[in-house]
């Protein structure tokens, strides 16, 4: 597998209740393994790891690196530091990252997931990294059972405005080695109801100077396009009279996240 690929996606969010709301976007983003990230940095002139390009991934952006100064902690070290405290014993052969790449510089990721692997290619741990619009971090992390687990985490985090801060999320992810296909899915419930409904479906291809200019013209991607799009929505929901809630101070970086046994 490459140590680095595109993933082109259909991005849903879907808004339950009443006033329902429903967004559909195109999606740009990168599969990358974190222990292979000079191999990524070799397979286009149009992507930098660590650096400027037209796209790019920088480890400063996540984990124990954001809004930190230097030193950088390369982030396969922090995600198995955390894979030991998760699951101790098991041995992490593999670490891989969905999120969207900085273009010309230029990134928001609401949402990051660290997919960690053992030996035998079995799914072991998640951590779902979330960042909202006032520049906060909080990540759910959860040990996973092979493939494919869902984890449910207590939302102690402050995303959207319009939803309190309450309520869990039901967690999964899927991107198996042997198929193209990426599946991540987020559902916010609240009293036994869902509220919110988040998917991502795309499929993954080798990253390459020419699949870069491809999937950019394809996907109609420019810098900031999630942020901007979430400001959109924000409004359009403030029309419809969605009640406001207000930014509470932010939890601690991490929470852990429960296997459902995949139901």
């Amino acid at each position: 597998m490459p140590a680095c690929q595109l993933v082109r996606s259909k991005i849903d969010h879907t808004r339950h209740g009443t006033p329902s709301h429903f967004l559909s976007r195109s999606g740009l983003s990168i599969w990358i393994d974190l222990d292979q990230l000079d191999a990524a940095q070799e397979q286009s002139a149009l992507f930098s790891v660590d650096g400027f390009n037209l796209l790019s991934f920088r480890q400063a952006d996540y984990g124990p690196n954001f809004r930190r100064s230097e030193p950088v902690v390369p982030l396969a070290d922090y995600a198995r530091d955390l894979a030991a405290e998760i699951c101790p014993g098991i041995r992490i052969a593999s670490v891989h990252l969905l999120t969207f790449p900085r273009i010309l510089g230029v990134a928001f990721n609401p949402v990051s997931v660290y997919v960690m692997r053992d030996e035998a290619g079995a799914d072991r741990v998640y951590i779902y990294e979330v960042r909202n619009t006032f520049g906060d971090m909080h990540s759910y992390i959860g040990r996973a059972d092979g493939r494919e687990t869902t984890l449910e985490a207590t939302k102690i985090f402050h995303v959207s405005p319009f939803f309190p801060v309450d309520g869990a999320y039901r967690l999964r992810v899927s991107a198996p080695p042997e198929r193209d296909r990426v599946r991540v899915l987020m559902r916010y419930s609240a009293n036994g109801t869902a509220r919110l409904t988040a998917t991502l479906r795309g499929s993954r291809e080798r990253l390459t100077t020419m699949s870069v200019v491809r999937a950019l013209l394809a996907t109609g991607q420019w810098p900031l396009r999630p942020l901007v799009s979430i400001h959109v929505e924000a409004a359009r929901l403030w029309l419809k009279k969605v009640p406001f809630h207000g930014r509470p101070a932010p939890p601690q970086p991490w929470s852990r996240a429960r296997d459902t046994g995949g139901q």
